[in-house]
């Protein structure tokens, strides 16, 4: 901004600015999801979830960074970082780099003309309209049959069994929770949410018989 257009402005416009900043605010709404993951009983890292609501829009930001050493030696490291824009229950736009020890994937998509326009390493490709994530935050995920993967770009088939309500260990807690499982290519994973619909626990079998799980930090 140049000074000529800041002394334009005058106080009279700053105050009306800042006055529609405060209210647009005042309909906004944010939820986080703060998760420590486990291998096994073993933490490796995190996986932190931000979701910015107002009205119909929806945004979200992600982060993930995992470790895995032998003998203190680092065998595995993760970093995942990823944002997007959600309307009315549709996926608009998504952003993510993943670094996999040091194979670097990136994923950019829009919602176009025509359905959900797409590039990933493997190229470009159009997904139909109104696609969703493995969108975990989310329990309307559920109803989808098909979800792009955030990491690879991906459009995997899924299919989504409810197990029904368990109780859950959440560090000190005991819940009653709502149990899913969901399955697709290499992926088989549960899903936990409380009554009142709110992502509470994930855990997905490895090969090798290991368990990947995430604990709500409390």
């Amino acid at each position: 901004m140049t000074m000529r257009s800041a002394t334009h402005s005058g106080p009279l416009h700053w105050f009306m600015c800042c006055a529609l900043l405060l209210s647009s605010g005042l309909h906004a709404a944010t939820k986080e999801w703060r998760f420590r993951v486990y291998l096994d009983e073993r933490e490796i890292g995190y996986h932190h979830f931000s979701l910015i609501e107002n009205g119909s829009e929806t945004r979200l930001t992600t982060r993930a960074e995992l470790e895995v050493t032998v003998l203190r030696i680092p065998v595995f490291s993760y970093m995942h970082e990823n944002t997007e824009r959600w309307s009315n229950g549709c996926l608009e736009s998504i952003a993510s780099v993943t670094d996999e020890n040091g194979d670097l994937y990136r994923v950019d998509g829009d919602a176009a003309a025509g359905g959900f326009r797409v590039t990933t390493n493997a190229g470009e490709f159009v997904l139909p309209d109104c696609i969703s994530t493995f969108a975990y935050w989310d329990r309307e995920f559920l109803q989808h049959k098909a979800l792009l993967n955030s990491q690879t770009g991906e459009y995997v088939d899924v299919e989504i069994d409810y197990i029904g309500e368990r109780l859950l260990s959440a560090g000190e807690k005991t819940l009653p929770a709502h149990q899913y499982r969901l399955e697709g290519k290499d992926l088989e994973l549960e899903l936990w949410y409380s009554q009142e619909g709110h992502w509470l626990a994930l855990q997905s079998s490895l090969e090798g018989g290991r368990l990947l799980r995430y604990e709500i930090e409390q």
